[in-house]
């Protein structure tokens, strides 16, 4: 006799367009993570990108982190829940978009918060 475990549904992105960018928004209760790409540098030739995080218990973190569950992290400093690609270490940019392209489980977290995520991999996610 063979018994399947129940499958666990992944949390799904939704997908909108604002000021003719594409954004990615993740929720979870109070919190969310939005991801705004700029691939075709709609604004100008520097990135345009942002990672927006509310957080149900901490609203004002100074820094976050997005942390893998196989061990990648990047961290970012925010102000006012965003921070700017264009003000983020791009090495710490390019390490988040990699976890969100790999898709599988993450967290956001704070020094007083976290969210956490399992999503399908995102192989075209285009916010270089």
């Amino acid at each position: 006799m063979s018994v399947s475990a129940p499958a666990l549904a992944l949390d799904s992105w939704a997908t909108t367009t604002e000021r003719g960018l594409p954004v990615m928004s993740l929720t979870q209760g109070q919190g969310s993570v939005r991801i705004i790409c700029d691939p075709d540098r709609l604004f100008g030739p520097t990135p345009n990108g942002a990672v927006i995080v509310a957080l149900p218990k901490d609203k004002a973190p100074i820094n976050v982190a997005f942390l893998a569950k196989t061990g990648e992290q990047a961290r970012f400093t925010i102000s006012n829940g965003s921070t700017a690609q264009a003000k983020a270490d791009a090495a710490e940019w390019a390490k988040m978009v990699e976890i969100l392209r790999k898709g599988g489980e993450f967290a956001v977290v704070s020094a007083h918060d976290s969210l956490s995520f399992e999503t399908a991999p995102l192989p075209n996610l285009a916010c270089e």
